[in-house]
């Protein structure tokens, strides 16, 4: 099955982006902060666990949180006793797999594998039956890296370039991107924001098409998830301009991060391990052990590597305030788009 996962996910694109629903979510409206893991461990006798698990994808088998998930799963053979089943709840960009989690019974045994934009920056555009204040984040397993990439004959150099370029030319750069309001599509958005330019900001449906395009020159540049691109930087068909992660990452090392370039944009598609509200904490913190020690296995890294992910554990707390930053980021940026009130 994973021989074919770096095809599979240049095919599928990005899912772990935002809605594409432009209605405004009064519901979320004010949310909370959520729920989280203590950071402390707490020692316990109780037996966890005594049957299978669901792992919730809010997705369609086949998408990257799918191919993920998955993979996981596999990885957690040998490590956590009991079965683990994916169950595929597509729908509502994310929001009735969600949803579906939300409802269940709070005893441990449903899990969701949730990204960064279905359950933050979605929630301002998308209605949902839920808010952030109802779920827990156990942990990060880890984030896929976003890059900014034009073709080999452009004359952008670097990303000051490009930014200098769009500055004394307002409009006149197209940008592709796998889809509107996907993570993807949001930071080439923030970069927009930030420095003051005017970009021309083209949508595809995922990131099949977009490759092509950036690469027979049909758009100026593009913004996609590393793995999707790191073959054609290496044979020089393409060329990085950044990555958009707090660090470099192992596929593109010699590229340097937009904030070292002095750009202040970060973020990707990272996804948590999420559970209902209510489970006992005593449970909780042996998903928290049990899922952390899946992470740091030789076949989930071997799996990762195949797919260009980092694996990058964070506990709940930490995990829950990457989620609720990026929720105010792109809070803020919708307002100044308009998207919202």
């Amino acid at each position: 099955m994973f021989t074919v996962i770096l095809a599979l996910l240049t095919a599928c694109g990005s899912n772990g982006g935002g809605a594409t629903n432009n209605q405004p979510n009064n519901t979320n409206e004010g949310a909370g902060n959520g729920n989280t893991v203590n950071e402390t461990p707490a020692a316990t006798d109780t037996p966890f666990p005594e049957k299978s698990i669901e792992l919730i994808v809010p997705f369609n088998a086949g998408g990257v949180s799918d191919i993920l998930a998955r993979a996981f799963a596999e990885a957690a053979n040998g490590v956590i006793d009991q079965q683990i089943t994916i169950k595929n709840v597509g729908g509502g960009s994310g929001t009735v797999g969600n949803y579906e989690l939300v409802k269940a019974k709070p005893d441990g045994y449903t899990w969701l594998w949730a990204a960064t934009g279905h359950i933050s920056s979605a929630l301002h555009i998308t209605p949902a039956q839920y808010t952030r204040d109802d779920f827990t984040i156990v942990n990060k397993a880890g984030e896929m890296a976003v890059t900014v990439v034009v073709p080999k004959n452009s004359p952008f150099q670097t990303l000051q370039d490009l930014i200098d370029h769009a500055k004394a030319n307002p409009g006149e750069v197209t940008v592709g991107n796998p889809g509107e309001s996907t993570v993807v599509a949001l930071l080439a958005q923030l970069l927009e924001d930030r420095e003051e330019i005017q970009l021309q900001h083209v949508p595809f449906q995922g990131s099949g098409p977009l490759l092509p395009a950036v690469l027979g020159n049909h758009v100026d540049v593009g913004f996609m998830n590393v793995p999707e691109i790191s073959g054609q930087v290496a044979a020089g068909e393409l060329r990085a301009l950044a990555v958009l992660s707090e660090n470099r990452v192992d596929q593109l090392p010699d590229v340097p991060t937009a904030k070292e370039q002095g750009v202040d944009v970060a973020g990707g598609a990272s996804h948590f391990i999420v559970i209902p509200n209510d489970v006992p904490e005593e449970v909780v913190q042996k998903i928290d052990a049990l899922t952390k020690a899946v992470y740091e296995t030789d076949r989930f890294k071997e799996l990762m590597d195949q797919v260009g992910y980092q694996i990058a554990y964070k506990n709940g707390a930490d995990s829950l305030q990457e989620v609720n930053d990026w929720y105010e980021t792109t809070e803020d940026l919708y307002r100044r788009l308009g998207r919202i009130e």
